[in-house]
C-alpha cells in the first residue's frame, strides 16, 4: 500500500513537469513520448520538435525539466550544438535532465556529446525496459543532488559545499562527484587557494583524477602561478587526450605568452577531438592568420562556412577572410581546380549576403581582381574591374580613393 501511494505521488509529481523530444524521425518521436507519458508525464506538457534551430529556440523561451535530443538531427545542427549552445548561454541548468540519444558510436561522436556534460546517453536501438532503467536511475541520482543543484543556480555556493559533503555522507559512492562540486563551489568563490589545497588533496588520494588536475591549472592561473599552471594542462592532454577543457585553457596560456605556434598546434590537435566547435574552429583561424600559415586559415574557413552554412551565425566576413586565404596560397603557386572552385563558390555566397552592402560588394571584385591576376588571368581580372567600376558609379559599390584606382589600373596594365 505505501509503495502503491509512493509510486502515485511521483506519477503526479512527473505529471507537472516539462518534457522537451527534439528527434527528426517520426517514429522515433512517438516511441520517446509514449515511453515518457507511461512514466506519468502529462502528454499536454511535452513538445516535440525535428529541427535542431527550433529546439534551440524552444529552450531559451521555455524552462524544461526534462529534455531527450538525438544527436543527428538531419541538419546542421545536431544534439551536441544543441548541448553546447544552451550550456553557453546558462539557460540550461543542472536541474533539468538532458538526455542524449545517438546511434553513431564512433570516437568523435562519444567525446563530442559527453564534453557538454549531459545526465547520460544512450545507444539506438534501445527497448522500452532499457530507457525506462537507465532513465529512473538518472532520476535518482538527479534529486540526491536537487538542493545542491538548486545552491549552484541560486549562486548560493557556501551552500553548495554544504550540500556535496551532506551527500558524501549519506551516498558514499558518489564521494567524487561530491568532492568534484566542493572543488567547483570554492572555484565560483574564487577561494583559489583553497580550491587548489582541496584539489591537490584529491589528487593525494587518487593521482589520476583529471578534473582535479584541470582544477589545480585553473587555481594555478587564477594565482599568477602561469607556468606551472602549463605544465599541469600539458600533462594532463598528455595522460587523457580526451580532456578537452584542458586543451582550450592550455591554447590560451600559450597565445597569453605569445607561443603562437604551440597554440597553434594545441587547437589542431583540439579540434580532430571536438570538430563540431565554431568557436573553437575560429580561434584556429584567427591563430593561423596570426602566424601566416594560410593553408591551415583556409581549412578552417572551410569548416566554418560548413558549420555555418544557411544558419544564423552565418557571417560575411567568413567568406571574406576564406577568399582572402585562397588569395594568399595562390599568391604562394598553390592553384589548383579544388582552389579555385572553393574561391568561386565562396565569392558567389559573399556576393549573395552583400548585395545591399557596397562595401561588401568593392570587397569582393577586390579579391577577385586578385586571383585572377595571381592565375594570370589579366583579361579577367579586367572586365571584373569594369564591372566594379560601373558599379561604383551606379553607387552600388563603395568608391577607392583615387590612389587605390591608379594602382589598380597599374596593376591591370591599363596605363
Amino acid at each position: 500500500m505505501l509503495k502503491s501511494q509512493g509510486s502515485q505521488e511521483k506519477t503526479n509529481k512527473n505529471n507537472k513537469k516539462r518534457v522537451l523530444i527534439i528527434e527528426d524521425m517520426n517514429e522515433m518521436r512517438s516511441m520517446l513520448k509514449a515511453i515518457i507519458i507511461s512514466l506519468g508525464y502529462s502528454k499536454e506538457k511535452i513538445d516535440v520538435e525535428a529541427s535542431g534551430q527550433s529546439a534551440i529556440k524552444l529552450i531559451m523561451d521555455n524552462y524544461y525539466d526534462v529534455i531527450l535530443s538525438d544527436y543527428n538531427l538531419g541538419g546542421d545542427i545536431n544534439g551536441q550544438t544543441i548541448l553546447e549552445t544552451v550550456r553557453k548561454s546558462y539557460k540550461l541548468d543542472q536541474s533539468t535532465t538532458f538526455i542524449m540519444i545517438t546511434a553513431d558510436v564512433s570516437y568523435n561522436c562519444v567525446i563530442n556529446i559527453l564534453e557538454y556534460e549531459p545526465d547520460s546517453y544512450i545507444i539506438k536501438p534501445f527497448t522500452k525496459s532499457d530507457f525506462v532503467h537507465r532513465f529512473k536511475r538518472i532520476q535518482k541520482r538527479k534529486e540526491i543532488f536537487n538542493e545542491l543543484n538548486n545552491a549552484k543556480k541560486n549562486r548560493k555556493y557556501e551552500e553548495m559545499n554544504l550540500h556535496a559533503k551532506k551527500v558524501m555522507k549519506l551516498h558514499p559512492h558518489l564521494k567524487k562527484q561530491c568532492l568534484k562540486s566542493i572543488g567547483e563551489s570554492l572555484l565560483l568563490q574564487k577561494k583559489y587557494y583553497e580550491a587548489k589545497l582541496h584539489y591537490l588533496s584529491v589528487l593525494e588520494q587518487d593521482s589520476e583524477v583529471c578534473w582535479a588536475k584541470y582544477g589545480t591549472a585553473i587555481c594555478e592561473i587564477k594565482l599568477g602561478n602561469v607556468f606551472i599552471a602549463m605544465q599541469y594542462l600539458t600533462d594532463l592532454t598528455e595522460f587523457n587526450k580526451t580532456f578537452l577543457s584542458a586543451y582550450d585553457a592550455l591554447s590560451e596560456l600559450q597565445i597569453k605568452l605569445g607561443r603562437y605556434e604551440e597554440a597553434q598546434s594545441t587547437l589542431l590537435d583540439l579540434i580532430k577531438l571536438s570538430p563540431y566547435s565554431l568557436k573553437r574552429v575560429e580561434r584556429l583561424g584567427t591563430l593561423s592568420f596570426k602566424v601566416k600559415d594560410w593553408e591551415n586559415v583556409e581549412r578552417a574557413y572551410s569548416r566554418i562556412i560548413y558549420l555555418t552554412r544557411d544558419t544564423s551565425k552565418e557571417k560575411i566576413n567568413y567568406y571574406y577572410s576564406h577568399l582572402q586565404s585562397i588569395n594568399y596560397l595562390i599568391d604562394k603557386g598553390e592553384i589548383s581546380p579544388k582552389l579555385t572552385e572553393k574561391f568561386k563558390r565562396s565569392l558567389t555566397k559573399l556576393r549573395s549576403l552583400g548585395k545591399e552592402n557596397p562595401t561588401v560588394i568593392s570587397n569582393s571584385y577586390r579579391v577577385e581582381i586578385h586571383q585572377y591576376l595571381g592565375r594570370n588571368y589579366k583579361s579577367e581580372a579586367i572586365k571584373s574591374w569594369q564591372k566594379w567600376d560601373e558599379l561604383m558609379k551606379k553607387g552600388h559599390a563603395s568608391p577607392v580613393k583615387e590612389s587605390q584606382r591608379i594602382d589598380i589600373k597599374n596593376r591591370l596594365g591599363l596605363y
